[in-house]
Parts: C-alpha cells; sequence; structure tokens
C-alpha cells in the first residue's frame, strides 16, 4: 500500500501471561510489518510485564511499554494507547487473541480502495484456551446478531448499531490517525465501552467500512473481560439470532409471539443505554437517538398488542408489576 509512513499497534494488557506471548508473536508474523507497538499495561500483577520487557529486548526500536500508575480500566486504557500511537494507521489489539498473519495486509487493501473510510473492522473465529477453534457453527458476529447481508449501504450499520447493539469488537478494528481527533476523550458509561464508542462516532459520519473475512480468532476463556459468553447450542444460537436480525432490521415482520417479545426486548434495552449515556454527558444527538427508540419500543409494543392482545396485557401487566421497561422522562 502506498504512502504509507507508518503502521501502529495499541495493544492494552492486564494479568495477560497465559496469552500475551502468542498474540505478539502473530502481530510480528504479519505479511506486512507494522512499525511500532504501543502497550498500556493496566497494574498487572503477574508475569505480563516480564514478559513485554524480553521482546522489548529483542526489538527495542518496535515496542514502547507504559505501566500504568493506577489501574484505567480497559476503555480509558485504550484510550490512552491510543493517544500515544504515532502511526498513520492504529490497529486496536487484546492481549488474548490471534491474529491471521494476513490481517494487515487485508485491513489496507479495504482502506486503499475506500479513501473516505475512517475505521475498518472485521469479522472472527473462535478458540479455546488451547486456540483450538470451537463453534465452528457459528462465527463472532453471528453469535451476537450481526449479520453483514442485512448491511446493503453505510446507513444500515447505524440502524444496527442503534436498534439492535454494538456489533464492533475492538480487537477487530483499526482507525486512522485522524479518528484520534474526534474520538478522544472517549465518552464512557457502565455498558458502553470504547469499541461501541468507535462503532458510534464512525457510523455518524459514514465512514466505518468491515471486512467480512476472520481476520483474527477470537479466544473464549474464563478470565475475559468481554465475550460471547458459553454456547450450550451453537447451530440453534445462530437460528436465532438471524431470525431476531431480520425482524429487529424491519427485513420481515415478527411472526411469532417471541419475536415480538425481541423486538420490545432489544429496543427497550437500547433505549436504557441511551437514556443513561443522555443523562450523563446531555450530548443533543444522544436525545435525538434516545426519542427514536422510545418510538420503536413504543411501535414494537403495538405490534405485539395487534397480533396477541391476551399476551400482551399479561406482558404488560407484569412489566409494570415489576417495574420493568418502563419509559423515563428526559
Amino acid at each position: 500500500m502506498k504512502n504509507i509512513s507508518k503502521l501502529s499497534v495499541a495493544l492494552c494488557t492486564y494479568n495477560g501471561e497465559k496469552f500475551l506471548k502468542e498474540q505478539i508473536d502473530s502481530i510480528l508474523n504479519q505479511t506486512i510489518s507494522v512499525d511500532e507497538i504501543i502497550i498500556c499495561d493496566d497494574c498487572s500483577s503477574d508475569s505480563t510485564i516480564i514478559i513485554l520487557n524480553e521482546y522489548n529486548q529483542k526489538h527495542p526500536n518496535l515496542f514502547k511499554i507504559y505501566i500504568n500508575e493506577f489501574n484505567l480500566r480497559s476503555t480509558k486504557n485504550f484510550e490512552k494507547a491510543i493517544s500515544l500511537a504515532t502511526g498513520d494507521y492504529i490497529f486496536l489489539s487484546d492481549q488474548d487473541d490471534v491474529w491471521r498473519k494476513d490481517k494487515v495486509e487485508k485491513t489496507l487493501e479495504i482502506f486503499s480502495k475506500n479513501p473516505i473510510v475512517e475505521g475498518v473492522f472485521s469479522n472472527a473465529n473462535l478458540i479455546d484456551d488451547n486456540s483450538n477453534p470451537i463453534y465452528n457453527e457459528i462465527s463472532l458476529w453471528e453469535s451476537f446478531c450481526f449479520f453483514h447481508e442485512s448491511i446493503k449501504e453505510p446507513s444500515d450499520l447505524r440502524r444496527s448499531l442503534i436498534h439492535i447493539g454494538n456489533f464492533l469488537t475492538g480487537a477487530t478494528l483499526c482507525i486512522k490517525k485522524e479518528v484520534k481527533d474526534f474520538s478522544i476523550p472517549f465518552l464512557t458509561s457502565d455498558n458502553f465501552i470504547h469499541d461501541e464508542w468507535l462503532a458510534y462516532i464512525l457510523t455518524e459520519r459514514n465512514t466505518l467500512m468491515f471486512s467480512t473475512e476472520k481476520l483474527i480468532s477470537y479466544r473464549l476463556h474464563q478470565n475475559q473481560q468481554l465475550g460471547v459468553g458459553k454456547l450450550s447450542n451453537p447451530e440453534k444460537t445462530l437460528k436465532n439470532n438471524r431470525e431476531y436480525n431480520h425482524v429487529l432490521m424491519d427485513i420481515y415482520k415478527p411472526k411469532r409471539f417471541k419475536d415480538c417479545k425481541a423486538k420490545v426486548r432489544f429496543h427497550y434495552s437500547q433505549y436504557e443505554k441511551y437514556y443513561t449515556l443522555y443523562e450523563k454527558h446531555r450530548i443533543p444527538l444522544f436525545k435525538n437517538i434516545l426519542d427514536d427508540l422510545k418510538t420503536k419500543f413504543i411501535e414494537s409494543n403495538l405490534e405485539m398488542k395487534k397480533k396477541y392482545p391476551i399476551r400482551y396485557f399479561f406482558r404488560i401487566y407484569s412489566d409494570k408489576r415489576k417495574g420493568k421497561r418502563q419509559l423515563k422522562e428526559s
């Protein structure tokens, strides 16, 4: 790829001794080499720092290691790592995944073909503690209800983010350096972390794009901070998630009561999240999204009432009694 002066990796660590070497080796073994690896460690108490220093001794001009004075947690730690990166393109990395050898190459190809794009993310395979593939029936995207065939234009990414929830796993993301100018400081909330903030800001600008290729192996293990959870029946999960996606993206109308319930549940969950964000940050755009989700929630309830009036009555009665799914004044 022409006119690239520098490629950076922003890698955050915290007690990552078990999987860190495999991840770093996969970054070092790319078909296109990166120019710097920025590592921000969030007060690890295991041998993570020893491992990092070993790599730094072998590659002294490649690694830049920063050890936090106090625990920042993942969102603010990634903010720090990204802010310290000096490359034209910044690849985000978790400490416990494995990159495909051509991840950097394939990602840069998308940027090269789409000059206005400011961020590119990808799908991923799922692996276990021993790096063995698991849940071959379902990919990372499919595990949380994101199906690329539902995305026909950039605005569909925005709609999916608002109506269904976050689809962007930060560990698969690469951004242009200019993104730092309008994304930092990251807005935070308990259920709105750095990758969703970047998805939010980039879809608002219509500059986010994806690769359908599985460019990393995403590790599922007991100690990870976030993940897709244990899938007892991947094939059933895949089937249900595809149906929910199509209902929530208005590709087809709900055909069963459980589809209506899912639509109400998803819309209210998103409404509650953006209500919290608006109350905390008072950003007008959050208010617009909140109003949109409120409308979708009301419409979903009316859809349920029309198709299943008796079940709707008992659902509404139960929710009011338990104080669940009640709209708030903003």
